[in-house]
């Protein structure tokens, strides 16, 4: 059996295949293969020949397949967005070696093929279907403390299933700044948010947007104050008189 694996950079010096830029330059990975060839303004003419990239995933092998995205972004305050776009790198780009498949056009030749392979892929649908497992703003906070302060998101365990290939999925969301104050002295500062959504078709080749996932968030200018307190002996007496 083919060793799919990637060369070991310490034990490896991979070829460039013609592109390296000094004869002790080593293309141990795919994206050092890609680096070269760009540098150059060469295309790969066929990248499954590149050993380097042989243990790629190929697009007829991830029918069904996803991702995970985890994390924590630093947002402006004054509202934007957090959008999360499917995209293919073209890896044709740029002058080949060879004529053989090159046209004349405005005085420049251009790859037919790498012409027509960018063009397919400019019309490439993507499944934008997704599961918004958590989404929160402010600081990092224990679920358990959140379940106490009866703070939930909306958003989290949310799956929106998206048929459009060319379909834009957005979600409008209201940040209000929230406070809590307790009699001990602690404040915990957070936010809470409101969502509503809305799905779009994107033409291609229309420059009205791209197919993705996108957050629009806006920062309300009021705020929520929440203050925690101690009824005195007065208001007990006058409830128990009341009675």
């Amino acid at each position: 059996a083919d060793d799919l694996s990637e060369p070991d950079d310490e034990l490896t010096c991979g070829s460039c295949y013609g592109a390296a830029s000094s004869p002790t330059e080593c293309c141990n990975t795919c994206d050092d293969v890609k680096r070269a060839y760009r540098r150059r303004q060469w295309h790969i003419p066929d990248i499954s020949k590149i050993e380097q990239c042989r243990h790629l995933v190929r697009a007829d092998q991830e029918e069904g397949e996803g991702c995970n995205i985890h994390g924590f972004v630093a947002l402006s305050t004054g509202g934007g967005n957090l959008h999360f776009a499917p995209d293919r790198q073209w890896e044709k780009e740029g002058e080949s070696d060879s004529n053989a498949n090159r046209g004349l056009f405005g005085g420049v030749f251009l790859d037919l093929q790498s012409v027509i392979d960018m063009f397919n892929e400019s019309f490439e649908q993507f499944n934008v279907t997704h599961t918004v497992n958590k989404l929160s703003f402010g600081p990092y906070m224990r679920e358990e403390v959140r379940n106490s302060l009866n703070l939930t998101s909306q958003l989290s365990g949310a799956t929106r299933t998206v048929t459009d290939g060319y379909g834009m999925f957005q979600y409008y969301l209201q940040v209000v700044p929230t406070q809590f104050r307790f009699l001990n002295g602690t404040v915990i500062d957070t936010f809470q948010y409101s969502v509503t959504e809305h799905t779009r078709h994107v033409e291609p080749g229309s420059n009205r947007g791209l197919p993705g996932l996108f957050f629009f968030y806006e920062v309300s200018a009021l705020h929520v104050e929440f203050e925690e307190y101690r009824r005195g002996w007065t208001h007990f007496f006058t409830g128990v008189c009341a009675a």
